[in-house]
């Protein structure tokens, strides 16, 4: 071990740290793209659907029409929500030493974290947001565990994305936060977070999908409602299956730009996520059984089967990745061992390694920007454009 490594943080780190956060926030905070904007006019207004809850809440705050300036707030909302959440989840998790701080630093400079953040207003933001601030209960109590099954059912009520997201996560949570309890009620307790997850997912199944006589007045409404052009691509997932999902999906894979997208973003994603996975495996008990180790890669690897049935190759890559640094912060939490193998592991040429390599690596942005063209790897269409 590096002796200096567990030192406490010098407060000019602690500064760094926040300078990398301000330069990811400011970088990525952007405008929302259509799709997003129009999810959120989302309602109840013809009964349960699927990712209707927030635009319900919304109705609160908004009068009949939404402008595109009221959309804008919201989405800046929804996108701090989760970082601040995150931010906050993580400064309490990680020690305060210089191998903490450092790996702090990592997180947000992370390309994967950037991209978080460049989904702008997505209700991923609320879902972490709401996860986050879940896990500042502990998952050794029966409140900590009630507060994340009821994340679960809020959050698929929001956006069924949250079953492959965290509920995977939630069961290594509560798994390895009870590393003496027996095998069966430790198990019992751990799959309580996928039964919530899956319930919430059969109402919606059953009662959340519009009848197909109802689907054209719903975007003759959705239409009236925004003061803006609603996206198509948005309303149109009211009237898929998962079933139709899969044909779509197995269209677009033979599609070039799926590829490309794949190849210049799918692939970078992937690498920093088996680098978490590695940083992850380190950090667990010598003696962690293969149980442990199974829920692990689960609940990081989760977020990526969703690239079965949806195309979205960079928010459920990033998603993983911060599945990964979750994972770290409740290993943390779990066994204090942890914090002294972090810093056997972090390492001064490690950092400096892993930080060049993310500052200078980018991936597409679901906002309106256009960043990441000029970083690695989709500046090599702009070098081979001009050669």
């Amino acid at each position: 071990m590096t002796p200096e490594i567990s030192n406490p943080a010098p407060q000019w780190l602690l500064r760094l740290c926040f300078l990398a956060l301000f330069f990811a926030v400011v970088r990525n905070l952007l405008p929302p793209n259509a799709f997003t904007a129009t999810v959120l006019l989302f309602d109840y207004e013809f009964g349960l659907i699927r990712r209707g809850l927030i635009g319900e809440i919304a109705n609160l705050f908004w009068g009949d029409t939404v402008s595109r300036g009221e959309v804008f707030l919201l989405t800046v909302v929804t996108t701090l929500f989760g970082v601040i959440a995150a931010v906050l989840l993580f400064f309490r998790r990680f020690p305060q030493t210089i191998a903490g701080v450092l790996l702090l630093v990592l997180v947000f400079s992370s390309f994967a974290f950037a991209a978080i953040i460049a989904s702008t207003g997505y209700i991923d933001l609320v879902l972490i947001g709401l996860v986050c601030l879940s896990l500042f209960s502990s998952p050794a109590k029966a409140s900590g565990i009630a507060m994340r099954l009821a994340v679960c059912a809020l959050g698929m009520m929001m956006h069924e994305v949250m079953l492959p997201y965290f509920t995977v996560f939630f069961a290594f949570d509560i798994w390895i936060s009870r590393p003496t309890q027996k095998f069966l009620p430790r198990a019992s307790l751990s799959i309580f977070p996928m039964v919530a997850s899956l319930v919430a997912l059969l109402v919606l199944i059953n009662w959340g999908q519009l009848p197909d006589a109802e689907i054209a007045q719903f975007l003759q409404y959705i239409d009236l409602k925004s003061e803006f052009t609603a996206e198509p691509e948005a309303t149109i997932v009211m009237e898929r299956t998962i079933g139709d999902n899969l044909q779509v999906m197995a269209q677009k894979r033979q599609m070039m730009d799926y590829r490309s997208w794949v190849l210049f973003d799918g692939l970078s994603l992937f690498a920093m996520t088996l680098w978490v996975l590695w940083l992850n495996f380190k950090l667990l008990r010598p003696d962690a059984d293969m149980v442990t180790r199974m829920l692990l890669v689960a609940a990081i690897l989760a977020p990526l089967s969703l690239n079965l049935i949806a195309f979205d190759v960079v928010r459920f890559g990033a998603m993983s990745v911060f599945v990964g640094f979750l994972a770290i912060s409740s290993q943390l939490r779990a066994d204090a061992e942890v914090q002294h193998r972090l810093s056997d592991l972090m390492s001064w040429p490690l950092f400096v390694t892993v930080l060049l390599i993310n500052l200078n690596i980018a991936v597409n942005q679901m906002n309106t920007g256009e960043g990441h063209q000029g970083l690695f790897p989709w500046v090599l269409v702009e070098q081979l454009g001009w050669l």
